[in-house]
């Protein structure tokens, strides 16, 4: 087919939840579009390169972003004179002449990460417009916005997208009839991470094994997030404390090996699970029956080892459908809508709502987090059960969604 395709919303792979999302969706397309190249439009092309291998992908930084961190006379200079900025040339001339520009990102359209950082993903899909290149806003979480400035922001640009897949349905209800934007251009679909491949079984196996410490024992992953109190406003110290009371019970009562899931590993501190993980590790005085998982991994690694646990407790949106995508059951600690979404789809919304979610505010709530956790374990066969029904509809929701992008190249 030979179509140039640029992938954007990418932040980098040392969120492996970015990395489920780019790789997946370029191998459905590789097999739906022949001969296409990808360029991913990065802020960390350097590390992603060495992550993903291919002749027709390459990483580039996604310079398109600098004149919103630009101030004073340079702001307004390259607001005029864009032509000025040489080190965005290299990222407009990708945009300019592609075929497709696809907006990954999974949750990059919202307001809970502040209206500069919905800007920066509205505008590589500016310049592809501009430019009279169709633009896609793939497998998003899109919204709710809290506030004018992002709804509009978001809306302005939005109208013209060729395609809008979303995740989940609470989205295209959203994106529908609060928006109101083209019902015939938005499309109901599932993450891509749903597909995303796994290693060799016994390599899977061998990582597994590595990390658990004792056979005959439950498995538990944990994926505790770094960033989540950061994001909310919530309170770190309790955080880590309410962490603690789950793990204590865990080890108690079910005498579980427990494999820590550090599955954002940002160069920002606030961003950077390990900080969290391993300040848990010192508090428990590195428990032998609490493992790590901290290496070098991929998106695919970690897959591999959460798929062979009994349970999972996740407060990463991708480790937990590294979970669900395998049918363990799993309980995630969700601060957006795309925890409750994409749950409610998979679970319906009861059991979503008593077995499968609670909130980052009500988790830090003295008792409740261990109360839910207790809670899922005891429906961990009941979930189990649900997910063995739902999964392959989603699987075949999100090869729906890169079938849709196949069809506007074609």
């Amino acid at each position: 087919m030979n179509k140039k395709i640029v992938i954007t919303g990418i932040t980098s792979f040392r969120n492996h939840g970015v990395e489920a999302l780019v790789v997946s969706t370029i191998s459905q397309l590789r097999a739906l579009l022949p001969g296409s190249t990808y360029t991913v439009l990065d802020r960390e092309p350097d590390f992603d390169n060495t992550r993903m291998a291919g002749a027709d992908v390459k990483f580039i930084q996604d310079y398109t972003i600098r004149p919103l961190y630009a101030k004073g006379a340079r702001k307004i200079l390259t607001k005029f004179l864009p032509f000025l900025d040489r080190y965005a040339q290299s990222a407009i001339q990708e945009l300019r002449n592609a075929s497709c520009a696809i907006a990954s990102g999974g949750d990059v359209f919202c307001s809970e990460y502040g209206h500069r950082s919905l800007l920066t993903h509205l505008q590589p899909l500016k310049i592809a417009h501009a430019a009279g290149v169709p633009f896609v806003i793939h497998a998003q979480s899109i919204g709710p916005f809290n506030n004018e400035a992002d709804r509009q922001a978001f809306i302005g640009l939005a109208q013209h997208a060729a395609v809008i897949t979303v995740r989940e349905m609470a989205s295209f209800n959203y994106i529908t009839k609060d928006l109101k934007l083209p019902a015939e251009r938005c499309h109901h679909m599932a993450d891509p991470a749903f597909l995303l491949g796994q290693p060799e079984r016994s390599e899977g196996d061998l990582l597994f094994a590595h990390h658990r410490t004792t056979e005959g024992r439950p498995t538990i992953a944990l994926s505790t997030s770094q960033a989540i109190c950061h994001w909310m406003k919530s309170d770190d110290g309790r955080h880590v404390e309410t962490w603690l009371e789950v793990i204590q019970w865990l080890r108690s009562e079910l005498d579980a090996n427990i494999i820590l899931i550090p599955h954002v590993q940002e160069t920002a501190p606030k961003n950077e699970d390990r900080v969290l993980a391993t300040e848990i590790m010192r508090r428990l005085q590195h428990d032998p029956r609490v493992r790590l998982a901290g290496g070098d991994l991929s998106a695919s690694e970690y897959k591999a080892i959460i798929s062979r646990c009994d349970f999972v407790v996740a407060e990463r949106m991708h480790a937990a459908l590294a979970g669900l995508s395998t049918e363990v059951p799993t309980l995630v600690i969700g601060y957006s809508i795309k925890a409750e979404g994409i749950l409610t789809d998979l679970l319906g919304a009861e059991t979503t709502r008593e077995k499968a979610l609670i909130s980052i505010q009500d988790f830090l709530a003295p008792g409740a987090g261990l109360a839910r956790v207790k809670a899922a374990w005891a429906a961990k066969d009941y979930l189990a059960k649900r997910l063995a029904a739902s999964v392959p509809a989603a699987r075949d929701r999100a090869r729906q969604a890169h079938t849709l992008i196949a069809d506007i190249l074609k």
